[in-house]
């Protein structure tokens, strides 16, 4: 217990060294998250199947139903002068940012091969080879970073100072992830491959800066476990998963990462297909983080006066208010958004300097555009509560744990948490782009002069934000009984 006591309140020196590292990974998420189909599956990148890229990106997370519970579980068994989470930090950090330079930085061109009589892109393979790369060094980093999170204080309000500090973090990496495609549009980089290159090479400089500030700043506190009894590894994921608080926590997240991933994955091909606004994409992300942002202070005081759970239910109902809305953008004449287009808007300038702004618009619908701005931003301020609360939640289960069992189990908590999610994405790409293709979306036509249906467009502005909404709905009764 005389180890317990020299803890002492974290300062913001502290919280913002462990948080640090979160913002270049949201640099990292963007990439993955959103323009990873776009890179591979639209003709201004390689040009491949959009429904097999959708699916190797859900087979190469198979791995992490191996990798995942043995990280976790190591990382709770291991013990260093370093600690147990810090060397996985230090090891995992370098095999992640090669797998993300690897995939995104891609050879200039793929040829075919043949192979058992089938004959193919050389990409596909290149593709799943280097996601494969990149999850695992995410799953050796990423796990243990988690769970030294969580093992940062034992008091309710502070763990959650923690995860807001982090989420305050990564919302701001995804900021500027979001305006270095806004910046360079101005500069005549509209590709989506031109925003990919810049963010991924800023990752991997600041990456490791941050990762070795955080190792050497925070400290990881020794572990003070009443129960000596070792517990196997599959003993004691049998374990986590008997606590029923946290069952529901893992479904409600689960069904929470697949309404994400299908509306991050059209994310650019409703832009540029349904609004016809490809080249502004950059535009949009910049304010709908900076809502994100703006929201999270909000949404813990909420959660510090209702509890986290009903706090995020609030946070799922006025997500799903929004959501609704998009359908009816696309499905909208252009003449209702008259008033929104960027040269009624910007009328007010002088002569000259509105004829110079309008050239980086000519051509293009704004209006329905800046409107989605408008709703999307609404829709995006209740992001950072649908990531951070349940995880603080999920800190607090932790924390009941080892308090009941004397076991500290963080890391294998975290890594069904973890595995659960990487899964339930990658499940909910492959599920929003075969839907989007099965009502005959075709990624790779002119959206100018498009092939798409009318039908077919109306589907991807759905599942684009209807579908995900009904999915993060799931986790309403579940949250209205929860334990916690």
């Amino acid at each position: 217990e005389a180890a317990a006591a020299t803890r002492v309140p974290l300062t913001k020196r502290v919280l913002a060294s462990y948080a640090a590292p979160a913002m270049p990974l949201a640099l990292s998420g963007l990439p993955i998250a959103v323009y990873l189909p776009v890179v591979y599956a639209d003709p201004d990148g390689f040009g491949l199947s959009l429904v097999v890229v959708g699916l190797l990106i859900t087979l190469s997370r198979f791995t992490d139903v191996i990798t995942d519970p043995i990280i976790g579980f190591l990382s709770d068994r291991m013990r260093t002068r370093m600690g147990r989470r810090k060397p996985f930090i230090l090891f995992g950090t370098p095999i992640y940012a090669a797998g993300m330079w690897l995939l995104f930085v891609a050879p200039d061109d793929f040829s075919d091969m043949t192979f058992l009589g089938w004959t193919f892109s050389t990409g596909y393979p290149w593709m799943f080879c280097m996601m494969s790369l990149l999850y695992l060094g995410s799953t050796i980093k990423d796990l243990p970073y988690n769970a030294w999170g969580a093992e940062l204080s034992r008091n309710y309000n502070e763990r959650t100072l923690v995860m807001s500090w982090r989420e305050a973090f990564t919302v701001a990496g995804s900021l500027l992830s979001a305006f270095i495609p806004a910046i360079i549009l101005f500069f005549g980089y509209t590709k989506p491959t031109d925003a990919v290159y810049m963010l991924v090479m800023i990752m991997c400089i600041l990456m490791p800066v941050f990762v070795v500030n955080a190792v050497i700043t925070v400290p990881e506190y020794p572990v003070i476990e009443r129960s000596r009894e070792r517990v196997k590894l599959l003993a004691g994921l049998k374990v986590v998963y008997q606590n029923k608080a946290y069952r529901y926590l893992v479904i409600i997240f689960a069904f929470s990462s697949m309404g994400a991933a299908m509306t991050n994955s059209l994310s650019f091909f409703f832009v540029k297909h349904v609004l016809v606004a490809g080249e502004l994409y950059g535009l949009y992300l910049a304010p709908y983080f900076v809502c994100q942002i703006a929201a999270i202070p909000l949404w813990f005081k909420l959660s510090r006066k209702i509890g986290k759970h009903r706090a995020t239910m609030v946070a799922i109902g006025w997500y799903a208010l929004w959501a609704s809305f998009l359908p009816l953008i696309a499905i909208s004449p252009a003449e209702w958004f008259t008033a929104f287009r960027v040269e009624v808007l910007l009328a007010f300038l002088p002569a000259e300097t509105y004829q110079s702004m309008l050239i980086y618009f000519e051509g293009i619908e704004t209006g329905k555009f800046l409107f989605f701005i408008i709703i999307m931003c609404l829709k995006g301020s209740s992001i950072g509560a649908l990531s951070a609360l349940p995880f603080a939640m999920a800190a607090d289960v932790v924390d009941v744990d080892t308090a009941e069992t004397g076991k500290q189990r963080a890391g294998a908590y975290f890594s069904i948490w973890s595995m659960v999610r990487k899964a339930a994405y990658a499940l909910g790409v492959t599920i929003g782009l075969s839907l989007a293709v099965g009502f005959g979306f075709d990624s790779l036509a002119d959206p100018r002069a498009t092939t798409n249906s009318d039908f077919s467009l109306l589907m991807v502005a759905c599942i684009y934000s209807v579908v995900p909404a009904l999915f993060k709905f799931v986790g309403i009764p579940l949250l209205w009984k929860y334990p916690l």
